[in-house]
């Protein structure tokens, strides 16, 4: 997991591929906070974006998911989000497959990013997260979700 804020990613060393999506594709959160919902590509299925709205729940009421074929970059637009990361060896046996990619394990996160707008987490593939979490009460957010496809991550 990689997290940081766009106001400081020349800060934030990301290996090149990253890095180069972060500066092309997702720039800044004024490009993505008026886009229209929904999916946008960028190379196929290869890498594309996901502009959502949603409301955010309390821990206990969200599950824990990862993803074998693509890396996610997190990047909240507006609200507050905590997104629960860990453990780092978790069970997948018998995990719910509802979509392609995307299983849901109900092993607890062991810790929590708070993220304010323009603040992002980036999870490899097989990297267990809980998005969607709330400190407080559920409230709206919109959010940025970038899929980058294993193939694209070749050498790091």
């Amino acid at each position: 997991m990689i997290t940081g804020s766009l106001n400081t990613l020349q800060r934030t060393p990301l290996p090149a591929p990253l890095d180069r999506i972060m500066v092309e594709v997702v720039k800044s959160v004024e490009q993505w906070l008026n886009a229209p919902l929904g999916k946008t590509e960028i190379d196929g299925l290869t890498l594309f974006c996901l502009v959502s709205e949603e409301l955010t729940e309390p821990a206990a009421d969200r599950r824990g998911e990862f993803h074998q074929q693509y890396l996610d970059i997190q990047l909240l637009l507006r609200g507050e989000e905590w997104i629960g990361v860990g453990p780092h060896a978790y069970v997948n046996t018998g995990a719910d497959h509802p979509h392609p990619d995307l299983w849901f394990v109900n092993d607890e996160q062991t810790s929590y990013l708070a993220l304010q707008p323009g603040d992002f987490a980036i999870f490899w593939p097989g990297e267990l997260h809980r998005p969607l979490c709330t400190p407080n009460q559920p409230a709206q957010v919109k959010k940025l979700v970038v899929k980058v496809h294993r193939d694209l991550l070749a050498g790091l």
